[in-house]
């Protein structure tokens, strides 16, 4: 992930000159050929499978970013119902939780995070939860707040941690690589391949397949940032919230 910017700069500098360059070959050799339906049929099949890809993981990215604002709604509602019953001490320690689960968010959706670490920090969500779980029983314990807000406190706890889950499964579950690189890979080829079809448009298919080869290289590169929602990059969600926090948990 961390090399991908400079693989498709490599690979946008390469391959659509390449598709030129071919079909100027062709052209120059007088090798075209009239491949009927043959173009259509290849990138048509091709791109209906790459389109869903592009549209499901374009889903994935929007259900992120609902599961995200649930998690926001319901820490202002246990902060906000935390002020109103909770002591001093308490609500401070509240607030620090919830602060902090965010931050623990941003480090486990990080992309280099894996195996082991995924563990310690996952460990750390749980935690998290079992704080909240307690400061519920701190809500009880006051006695100000009644049996069915308490259920609703609990229901609230739920929601979190589904919409924690829920997130938990976008980041570790994709397209399955091995498809993704037979798209990847079967578009560009066939570009290639097909450099006599462009040669029957002349000079004119120079710049087309310089042109079709440059849209495919972006696409995919567009759906590689779609399958994984997380980062820094502008198109990515952003996960550094320890500003927002400190604005809003107050």
């Amino acid at each position: 992930m961390n090399n991908s910017s400079p693989y498709f700069l490599l690979r946008f500098l390469i391959l659509p000159p390449l598709a030129s360059l071919l079909t100027y070959t062709s052209i120059k050799y007088d090798f075209s050929l009239s491949l009927r339906g043959v173009d259509s049929i290849f990138f048509g099949g091709l791109f209906f499978v790459f389109a869903i890809s592009i549209s499901t993981a374009n889903t994935r990215r929007f259900q992120a970013i609902e599961e995200l604002a649930n998690l926001w709604a319901l820490a202002m509602s246990f902060w906000q119902t935390g002020k109103r019953h909770l002591s001093e001490k308490e609500k401070e320690k509240l607030q620090f939780e919830l602060r902090d689960f965010f931050e623990k968010l941003r480090f486990l959706f990080h992309v280099d995070v894996v195996g082991e670490e995924t563990q310690k920090k996952l460990a750390d969500i749980d935690n998290f939860f079992n704080e909240i779980s307690l400061t519920i029983e701190n809500f009880r314990a006051t006695k100000n707040i009644s049996a069915p807000e308490i259920a609703c406190l609990l229901g609230w706890l739920e929601k979190m941690y589904s919409s924690f889950e829920k997130l938990l499964a976008i980041k570790e579950t994709r397209t399955p690589r091995t498809l993704r690189i037979f798209l990847d890979w079967a578009l560009v080829v066939g570009v290639l391949i097909l450099s006599p079809q462009f040669a029957k448009l002349g000079l004119y298919g120079v710049f087309t397949s310089f042109l079709i080869m440059s849209f495919l290289i972006i696409l995919i590169k567009v759906q590689k940032m779609l399958e994984y929602p997380f980062g820094k990059k502008m198109d990515h969600i952003d996960l550094r919230m320890r500003n927002k926090t400190s604005k809003r948990i107050i």
